[in-house]
């Protein structure tokens, strides 16, 4: 009888508790949405002569942005350019990264500015894309540069 009673409490303890907890969870996340995704390789449009005159926006002539994204939070980086990485927060369909740019022989570059990267995502779009600015922080004379950036079909795999 009195092993009964303790097969009885563990099973309450190990299978009930975590089915409860489960259940719990489940009903906690059922009004949420997952964040729009923005992970990819995206085609970077913009002024050249405006990125070139913005200092720091030297490193932004490339065509290309790559995002990894988990979750709301995200780093985009410059391929062809090596240490140019921001991490960012996506808040329903705005993206908002700071860039600290890698050094270079911009001179109007002062070690420590970062570029801030705001953008906007069209989930309707085909393909995806972005309409956004970016600005050097701590710099009232800087006028942001308009950009904007259309997400790549993935390479198609082999295989099958």
């Amino acid at each position: 009888m009195h092993s009964n009673r303790n097969f009885i409490v563990a099973y309450i303890l190990l299978v009930g508790l975590p089915i409860l907890g489960l259940v719990g969870i489940l009903k906690t996340g059922r009004g949420k949405a997952a964040p729009i995704s923005v992970d990819g390789t995206w085609t970077f449009q913009a002024d050249p002569s405006r990125l070139a005159a913005l200092p720091c926006g030297k490193s932004l002539t490339t065509s290309d942005l790559a995002i990894s994204q988990s979750g709301g939070s995200f780093t985009l980086s410059v391929p062809n350019s090596p240490k140019s990485t921001a991490s960012g927060v996506l808040v329903g369909t705005t993206l908002k990264a700071s860039l600290l740019p890698p050094s270079s022989d911009d001179t109007d570059c002062v070690h420590g500015r970062e570029l801030a990267f705001l953008a906007t995502v069209d989930p309707i779009a085909i393909p995806r894309s972005l309409t956004g600015t970016i600005s050097l922080t701590d710099c009232p004379t800087c006028k942001p540069v308009e950009f904007r950036a259309f997400r790549r079909a993935p390479a198609a795999r082999g295989g099958h």
